[in-house]
């Protein structure tokens, strides 16, 4: 749907990422139909002067939920930025001053945060979904990063491990055990009565 109205316009990706105050790679990410926060649907509805509802439900036709990202509280947007940007890898998409608010992406991931609930900080909990845990947490070793605990294969068929970021807030990343239906199976499961 992006990528017609775009093209609708006669606008190259670079014209739509200027217009829109949006990085070049959130709008090939859009395009190649991944999730966005909202701010970033925002900015593009706002170009093409259509409702944010209405870019939903036409790129996203015939499905009910349409994805979830987390807004997590923090002390410092700026640092929280730069935290994420220069230690987890992620890009920055969108930094606003008034209210002070940030989106950053990582691939598919996409997180927001804003210093609107900052009496809050710390108290948020992500759980990131990556192809190759044991790969992303040897990326992290040798960053000034908090780990909580070791890197583990979990009873509740995961392999994970759990940072802070720089308010505290507990992001767990995380990838399925190869068998998860033999662990199911052997009765290694978390008893939900």
């Amino acid at each position: 749907m992006i990528k017609k109205l775009r093209i609708s316009k006669a606008w190259s990706q670079e014209q739509l990422a200027e217009f829109s105050g949006l990085s070049i790679r959130t709008i090939q990410r859009l395009e190649r139909g991944h999730s966005a926060g909202l701010e970033s649907l925002k900015s593009v509805a706002a170009v093409f002067e259509i409702s944010v509802s209405d870019l939903l439900n036409a790129h996203c036709e015939g499905e009910q939920f349409l994805g979830a990202n987390p807004i997590l509280p923090v002390k410092s947007v700026e640092e929280t930025a730069q935290f994420y940007r220069d230690n987890l890898g992620f890009e920055v998409e969108v930094l606003w001053d008034n209210p002070p608010y940030g989106v950053v992406a990582r691939d598919r991931t996409i997180i927001e945060f804003g210093e609107g609930r900052k009496r809050h900080a710390g108290s948020g909990v992500c759980v990131i979904f990556v192809n190759d845990v044991d790969e992303v947490h040897h990326e992290y070793a040798t960053k000034e990063i908090e780990f909580v605990g070791d890197i583990a294969a979990r009873d509740y068929g995961s392999r994970d491990f759990r940072i802070k970021d720089n308010s505290g807030n507990i992001l767990i990343f995380s990838s399925p055990l190869i068998n998860q239906q033999e662990l199911i199976e052997s009765g290694n499961r978390v008893n939900r009565t």
